[in-house]
């Protein structure tokens, strides 16, 4: 084992001061029109997202479907294609309107052999809006609960019309969905 010499610690030391400064100017700062548009979104919560990608919690069934062909095209375990799949999220004030597909491990099944996505229609109780500045976007978290599932959910809402949505239940395992938002009437 050699000792590195002085240019080399010197390249590294360039190299990762490089990353790091890459990694902080990824976040760039929104226009004000985009903050107002960001800020009235999340003021009004009527708003509807359609996810364009799930994010499951890798398991070894899902590593199953994809070595078996079943995933949909530029999909993997960790990521699938929603492309073609019907789904959205709304909220509408404290309401919200969940139908979406759901791709991973079930602890608890009581739907007796049909096949059953996240669904919830009702109030978003506990809810709490944070704004994060350094970063340009809105956390809402809240709860729900639908049939004896209890959900906990963050979605998080982005100035360019992107949004996660990051779904905890007592039944299942985590997931995440990638979207767009809308706004109904958007001028």
């Amino acid at each position: 084992m050699s000792i590195p010499n002085r240019y080399t610690v010197i390249l590294g030391y360039f190299l990762l001061l490089l990353a790091f400064t890459a990694c902080k100017s990824a976040v760039e700062p929104l226009t004000a029109a985009e903050q107002a548009r960001l800020d009235r979104i999340v003021t009004e919560r009527n708003f509807t997202m359609i996810a364009m990608w799930a994010e499951p919690t890798p398991d070894a069934g899902l590593n199953a479907v994809a070595s078996a062909g079943l995933m949909p095209p530029g999909s993997s375990p960790s990521r699938i294609n929603l492309g073609e799949n019907a789904n959205y999220f709304k909220m509408k004030g404290d309401s919200v309107f969940m139908q979406l597909p759901y791709y991973g491990e079930r602890q608890v099944v009581k739907t007796y052999g049909r096949a059953e996505g996240i669904t919830y229609e009702g109030l978003a109780k506990d809810l709490k809006v944070n704004r994060n500045t350094e970063r340009n976007y809105y956390d809402i978290d809240f709860s729900a609960k639908d049939r004896g599932e209890n959900f906990l959910c963050n979605l998080r809402l982005y100035g360019g019309k992107r949004a996660l949505l990051t779904i905890q239940s007592n039944q299942r395992n985590q997931i995440r969905y990638d979207g767009n938002i809308t706004v109904e009437n958007e001028r």
